[in-house]
Parts: C-alpha cells; sequence; structure tokens
C-alpha cells in the first residue's frame, strides 16, 4: 500500500513538473494585425497633430473660461501687465480643441519667434512624441506658454525673455507637414485656448489650403 502511494505521489509531482514547465514555454504574443492596427492608429494620428500625453487623463480636457480672461481680443488688466503679441506673423492652420490642445500658425521657415509675452525659460529641450524643437516660458499669474516644431533654440533655461526677444526659429522639426509654430498655453497646468488671448490670426487663405 506504501509503494503505491509512494509511485502515485512521484506520478503527480512529475505530471506537475512537466505542466509548469509546458506552461514557462508560453508567451504571450499581441496578434499581427493589432499590432499593425495600433501602429497605424498611431502614425495617423501625429500626422493629424494630435500628440499622445502620457499621463492620467491621458488628455487634459480643463479649459479656463474665456470671459474671464478675453473681452474683444482684449487682456484684462490683471491677468498680465501688457497685451499678448502673436510669436510671428502667420495664418492660423489648426484650431484648438480637447485633442489639440494648441494653435498652429503656419509661416515661413526660419521665420524668427517670439515669446507671447514677458518671463522665463523653463525649458527647452526636444520632444519625442511629435512637438520636435520646442520652448516652454512661463509668465505672470501662474500662465506658460509652449513654442513647438522650432527649428534653432537661441535661449537656455533660465534666461528672461521679453516680446522683442527672439526664442528661435520656425523649423520642421517633429511631425508636421510644413512649417509652422505649435503655440500652447496653460495656466496652473490647464490648457487654455491661446484664441481666447491673442490678437486676431487670420485663417489660411483658401487658395493656400487647397494646396
Amino acid at each position: 500500500m506504501k509503494s503505491q502511494n509512494k509511485n502515485l505521489l512521484s506520478k503527480i509531482v512529475s505530471e506537475r513538473d512537466a505542466l509548469l514547465q509546458r506552461l514557462s514555454k508560453i508567451k504571450l504574443r499581441f496578434p499581427k494585425r493589432f499590432t499593425r492596427l495600433t501602429i497605424f492608429v498611431f502614425i495617423s494620428l501625429t500626422l493629424l497633430g494630435v500628440y499622445p500625453a502620457f499621463s492620467i487623463p491621458p488628455v487634459k480636457r480643463s479649459v479656463v473660461k474665456a470671459s474671464s480672461l478675453e473681452q474683444k481680443g482684449e487682456i484684462i488688466a490683471n491677468s498680465f501687465s501688457k497685451p499678448l503679441i502673436l510669436p510671428h506673423p502667420g495664418y492660423l492652420s489648426t484650431r484648438y480643441s480637447s485633442y489639440h490642445p494648441g494653435i498652429d500658425i503656419a509661416t515661413g521657415l526660419g521665420m524668427p519667434i517670439h515669446p507671447i509675452i514677458d518671463g522665463e525659460v523653463s525649458e527647452a529641450g526636444r520632444d519625442i512624441f511629435g512637438l520636435g524643437n520646442f520652448v516652454v516660458v512661463s509668465h505672470q499669474n501662474g500662465f506658460q506658454s509652449k513654442y513647438a516644431h522650432m527649428g534653432k533654440i537661441y535661449i537656455k533655461v533660465g534666461n528672461k525673455v521679453t516680446q522683442e526677444n527672439i526664442l528661435g526659429e520656425v523649423g520642421l522639426t517633429g511631425y508636421t507637414s510644413g512649417p509652422h509654430t505649435h503655440l500652447e498655453i496653460t495656466r496652473e497646468g490647464n490648457y487654455v485656448n491661446p484664441l481666447t488671448l491673442l490678437p486676431e490670426i487670420p485663417d489660411m487663405p483658401m487658395v493656400l489650403a487647397k494646396k
């Protein structure tokens, strides 16, 4: 009887070891179609100007109310010490939305980029998720402005800048179909529609849009 129990136990142990060995060789793999679809969706979104934000939640939807900051294109005095300016002349090629938390201002390659208002450079570098070379300037009252797709950067973190200074040049870095500046404005970490704060920007002419 003891011999039978011993043989039975040995059989169970050997079967368990064989099962564990087979399970250890199993590798989790995503279907090729799923992988290809994921890559296709990622490329499509970046070409459309939708940049992934690896945060929780992935896309910030909070927006500062325009009525508290804007009055017929003029900045209320207690928000900024003086009116904001455009970073450079150009046309509005992409508007602000919850999936595109900024605006695109199309212009010529190499156009100088100015800060929209005085401040201090808080970031300067290269974004690997589509924005290319970028600069972030911190302003009064918790505001920040971000300038992306730059060809060249002329300043460094910590530099004090005014509207007369040049941050860099318009370029083609990152994912972009043409020379433009992707401009984002935040207040205390929340995205603000730049069109509620900046001077009026003309829409891209139909002739250029069709090309």
